[in-house]
């Protein structure tokens, strides 16, 4: 039996379901879903889009 199916345990509600097009919306990758067991970091500034360059990771 998983922690899911324990008596009284729900599972967690996803946080963000999304699915990107990288070709102008004609088709789209598969959804990726983020839920609180993946513990997701919080922005360290609100700069949009993150920098990624090796400088500023």
């Amino acid at each position: 039996m998983s922690a899911a199916d324990e008596p009284g345990d729900v599972p967690a509600a996803p946080l963000l379901t999304i699915r990107v097009s990288r070709d102008g919306g004609r088709s789209y990758g598969p959804p990726v879903t983020v839920t609180p067991e993946d513990k997701p970091e919080p922005m360290a500034t609100s700069q949009w889009p993150p920098c990624r360059c090796p400088q500023h990771r």
